[in-house]
């Protein structure tokens, strides 16, 4: 009769402290060694030795702390105590771990954090921040370089657009046809329509838009070159009109957009009532607001229809405060 097979052993069960890396007593004194903690202005941040020793500025405030080469007070824990707004330090210590600065969308106190790296003496942020301070400056100094413009709307027919009154250019704001963004690039080569100020008018009903430069040469030169291309011209060469793809927006729709697209700006409002007749109790009430929208949003409008002058100026010298 043969032997029965030896046993087999039951598999052994691992514990959770088996799993668990252990640290020899050195390297755990090592690691304890290697963690510096700073107070800052209350606020309490850990980092080691070496990040702020091996990265970006080994001539940094940090740095010369941490190596003895510059006195600071400790607080009653033994931390380094800085006396500083601890807000803005998280953003400088991860400069130091990331060698990189990472800012939240839509920071706004790069000035006050600019500060901070100065006190600091990292040079290489002082640098890059101070990049992103000339990057952001400009774009607010080209958010005050525009077009004025003026637009009348009727209060009592939902806000109808009535009348714009300011540069020919404006107009690419709205749906034109694309024979109308053809008569514009065509005249764009010997007229900017920054340059030519009109009054526009939206017909009932009609998807159309009726300009009349205020120029009277302007006014026939213009007329002329519409006629040439096909387009509606007035019995006098008075105004011309630009078809557009569908119904005129009403003003509420064109204040979003001018607000939350193209940057714009609600300079001035005012509401006049008008009676049609002495015995009339409804009269018609019209809103008069005086808009300003930034170049830079124009190129943006001009670039999503494709349009551009050939030289891609159309800057004016006309300034919001103007």
């Amino acid at each position: 009769m043969p032997s029965p097979p030896p046993p087999v052993p039951a598999p052994r069960s691992l514990s959770v402290s088996s799993l668990i890396f252990k640290c020899t007593d050195n390297e755990k004194k090592n690691f304890k060694d290697d963690i510096v903690t700073f107070n800052i202005g209350g606020h309490i941040y850990s980092t080691t030795y070496s990040t702020i020793n091996e990265n970006v500025d080994s001539q940094s405030l940090l740095a010369l702390i941490i190596s003895n080469r510059t006195t600071t007070s400790l607080d009653k824990n033994g931390h380094y105590f800085i006396d500083r707004d601890g807000t803005y330090f998280r953003y400088i210590l991860n400069y130091f771990r990331d060698k990189k600065l990472f800012l939240p969308e839509n920071f706004t106190e790069l000035k006050q954090l600019c500060s901070e790296a100065k006190f600091y003496q990292i040079d290489r942020l002082v640098n890059e921040i101070e990049n992103r301070l000339n990057t952001t400056n400009e774009q607010n100094k080209q958010l005050q370089i525009g077009l004025n413009f003026t637009l009348i709307s009727n209060l009592n027919q939902g806000g109808k657009i009535l009348t714009l009154i300011g540069p020919l250019k404006l107009i690419y704001l709205f749906h034109i046809e694309p024979i109308g963004r053809q008569f514009l690039k065509t005249i764009s080569n010997f007229n900017d329509p920054t340059n030519i100020s009109c009054q526009c008018t939206f017909p009932v009903d009609d998807k159309l838009i009726s300009c009349q430069p205020f120029d009277q040469l302007q006014r026939i030169v213009l007329a002329k070159q519409a006629r040439k291309m096909g387009m509606a011209v007035s019995y006098c060469d008075d105004y011309f009109y630009i078809p557009i793809e569908r119904q005129i927006m009403l003003r509420d729709e064109l204040a979003q957009l001018l607000l939350n697209k193209y940057n714009g700006k609600l300079l001035h409002t005012n509401i006049t009532y008008e009676k049609k007749s002495n015995t009339d109790h409804d009269g018609s009430y019209t809103l008069v607001e005086n808009w300003f929208i930034p170049n830079i949003s124009i190129i943006k409008c001009l670039e999503t229809n494709g349009i551009m002058n050939q030289d891609g100026n159309i800057y004016s010298n006309t300034s919001m405060t103007d």
